[in-house]
Formats: C-alpha cells, sequence, structure tokens
C-alpha cells in the first residue's frame, strides 16, 4: 500500500510535467489569490506547514492531516491581502474518528502499529475584491465585486505501516457581474484535486508531502466574448517538521518547520521555514521565505489557547507586489475545537 501511494503522487507530478506543453494554448495563473495560505498559525510559521497540517487548516495544507484531527474543529481565516483592498476568507471544519482503541503518539516509528484513523472535512474560500469592468463597446459599467471561490471536500485515513493519506476535492467558482456578452454576469467553474502524505518518522519528526490542483485545473469561462479556459498551476511540496518539549520549562515546545514547494506550470519555487514556541497557552512564531529573484520575506505571529478557543494573528512582509498603496498583510483566524 506505501509503494502505491508514493506511486500515486509521483505519478501525479510526472502528469503536471507533461501539462506544461499545455500552457501555450491555456491562460495560466488562475486563482493565484486564493493560494495565499490560510491560518493565521501557519502563515506566522512562514507557510512551511505541510509536514504540521492537523485541524481545519489541514483542508488547504495537506488532506493528509484531515485523520491527526484530534477533535472536531471549526475555524476561519480572514485577511486583506496586500492591504490593498483584496479580501481573503477561509472557512472550515473538520471531523477525525479513531477506529481503534489504541492511541499513537508522533514519537513512534514508521514501522510501528499505528492505530486506524479517518478523517473528513468541508471547506470555503474566497477571494474578493472591487475592480472597474467594461462592457464588450469598452464602456465602464462601474464598480463591481469580482469573486474567486473554492468549495471544497476532503477525506482523510490512517494506513498501516505508511501515515496519514488524504484527498480534497474542490470545485473552482469564477464570477464577474454584468461582465458577460449579454450584459450578465460572466462566471467560470472547474474541478480540482488535492493530494496529501503525513508520516511520522521518528521521535517527533514528521515528513510531509502534498499535491496542489494535481494536474493542473481547469477553469472553464461562461458568457465571455471567447469563453476561454485558465490552468490552476499544480503545485507540489515537501515537508519537514520536528517538535520538542520540555526545553527551558516543563510545559514548553519547539516547533520547527521546513517546506519547498515547486510549480512546474510556471517554474516557480518557493522554500518556507518557520517555527512555533509555546508556553502554557501562548505561541509566538517566525518564518522566512525565499523565491528566486525575489527579496526574502519575513513573517511573525502569535498565539493564545484558551479551553477551546485558540486567536491567531500574523504578519506577513510583502515582497512581490511592489507599487503603491500595496503593504504588508495581517492576517485574524479563530478555531473551536469541541
Amino acid at each position: 500500500m506505501r509503494t502505491f501511494l508514493l506511486g500515486v503522487f509521483a505519478g501525479a507530478l510526472a502528469f503536471a510535467f507533461v501539462a506544461v506543453g499545455m500552457a501555450q494554448e491555456l491562460g495560466i495563473g488562475a486563482a493565484s489569490f486564493l493560494r495565499r495560505g490560510v491560518d493565521a498559525r501557519a502563515l506566522g510559521m512562514g507557510g512551511a506547514f505541510s509536514a504540521v497540517a492537523e485541524g481545519y487548516s489541514a483542508m488547504y495544507w495537506n488532506p493528509g492531516g484531515l485523520a491527526r484531527t484530534s477533535s472536531p474543529e471549526l475555524g476561519g481565516m480572514y485577511m486583506n491581502l496586500y492591504n490593498a483592498g483584496i479580501h481573503l476568507n477561509f472557512f472550515a471544519g473538520v471531523l477525525g474518528l479513531d477506529l481503534s482503541e489504541e492511541t499513537q503518539t508522533a514519537s513512534e516509528p514508521l514501522g510501528s502499529f499505528l492505530p486506524r484513523r479517518l478523517g473528513g472535512g468541508l471547506a470555503f474560500t474566497e477571494m474578493a475584491t472591487e475592480v472597474l469592468a467594461y462592457d464588450l463597446q469598452g464602456n465602464p459599467l462601474g464598480l463591481i465585486r469580482y469573486s474567486e471561490a473554492i468549495y471544497s471536500l476532503g477525506l482523510g485515513a490512517w494506513i498501516p505501516r505508511l501515515g496519514y493519506a488524504g484527498a480534497v476535492a474542490k470545485v473552482y467558482s469564477f464570477r464577474a457581474p454584468r461582465a458577460g456578452r449579454d450584459g450578465g454576469d460572466a462566471t467560470a467553474f472547474g474541478l480540482g484535486f488535492d493530494l496529501g502524505l503525513s508520516v511520522p518518522v521518528w521521535n517527533g519528526l514528521w515528513l510531509g508531502l502534498s499535491a496542489m490542483d494535481v494536474g493542473n485545473t481547469k477553469v472553464k469561462w461562461r458568457n465571455t466574448a471567447l469563453e476561454p479556459t485558465d490552468l490552476v498551476s499544480g503545485r507540489y511540496t515537501l515537508g519537514l517538521a520536528f517538535t520538542a518539549s520540555g526545553l527551558a520549562f516543563e510545559n514548553d515546545r519547539l516547533l520547527l518547520a521546513l517546506d519547498a514547494a515547486y510549480e512546474p506550470l510556471v517554474d516557480s519555487l518557493a522554500v518556507r521555514a518557520g517555527l512555533e514556541y509555546t508556553l502554557f497557552f501562548v505561541s509566538l512564531r517566525a518564518g522566512a521565505i525565499w523565491r528566486p529573484g525575489v527579496p526574502w520575506a519575513f513573517t511573525f505571529g502569535a498565539g493564545i489557547r484558551a479551553l477551546s478557543l485558540r486567536l491567531d494573528a500574523a504578519l506577513v512582509q510583502n515582497r512581490e507586489i511592489q507599487v503603491e498603496g500595496a503593504g504588508d498583510t495581517l492576517v485574524l483566524s479563530a478555531a473551536i475545537l469541541f
């Protein structure tokens, strides 16, 4: 089973490289704002989260983490991207289910017996902004609320001697009011899939593999002049995470994480590193992001946990959009555990 799933992941990666040849005929770079990352905890760590993901944000970062969810969780996030009126919202709910009475810890070796678990989730992601629209004759229509959304359904499972595997099916839905060729709305739809593995290696060390929009998701426009098809670039991530506790105090914990993500269609590489230090109910976070040809970007975050409520905030430095009015991004999120 382990060899089979790793083969599926490798096959998905190979298919993505084949799809690069289609880029000249199809629009690329769609849904880029929807894939800036979610959850202030994760973004405060620079987005190095593929090997950390569990709970509600696993619906985005790594569906393999869905079955790691220890209790039902609802969570949400809001950010004003680049402080430029690009509003990004994310809401998700996840549920984990034990199929065995035994318990599993992150310190167990890969080859030991692990309990069987299932996890599932639903998520909604939306980007919305106001843009100036024009009709087919070039006449201004005024400001419209352009939006892009993703509706996601995920399922994860623990597989003996492999780790946690998961998949997400998602529907893309774009809408541009009054921008259609008949004066109505222009819309676009697409169906995409994500895959993920989350593997406990040894003594607090985790390995994460995730494939987002496997094979490049096609998003087809309707009621436009040309009705083009856009491509959402596949993104393939390898990550490591290490957790240690009892370093300076009996109740502290240090989490270190590293991710490397590549998008073959647009030849984009990003390396992300992050850390989180938790003492009692307070967490402090920092991260760094490196991309070829772009200055290093740094992130900072903090969070508190009170009983079943978790509140987090992060600041993500803007190194990509250097135009007047574009600034850093403040991210706010909250989660409730049941």
